[in-house]
């Protein structure tokens, strides 16, 4: 699914399946993803500022320089993500695996 440079502000995604998604600088911010399959899409470059990834399944996803300030990965499935040089310190992780 080719959703790079996407204006996804503030959608609601939640258990949405976007396996293999290409979301390359796609504007998420504010937008729910909760318990969606991310797994091994493309995030990179994209702005997550403030978006929900409650329960995501994020599973080899790549958030290269992607801007996760604010965003929730609580209880989300972080095995081997790719976080290189991502913004956001303020992330929540508390309960992420």
């Amino acid at each position: 699914m080719d959703l790079r440079n996407a204006n996804l502000r503030s959608a609601n995604l939640s258990d949405a399946n976007l396996l293999r998604a290409h979301l390359h600088r796609a504007d998420l911010r504010g937008a729910s993803l909760c318990r969606a399959n991310l797994k091994e899409a493309d995030l990179s470059n994209a702005d997550l500022r403030g978006a929900d990834l409650n329960g995501a399944i994020l599973g080899k996803a790549r958030f290269d320089e992607a801007n996760l300030s604010r965003v929730d990965l609580s209880g989300a499935d972080l095995n081997k993500v790719n976080m290189r040089g991502a913004v956001g310190a303020e992330t929540r992780t508390r309960e992420a695996s």
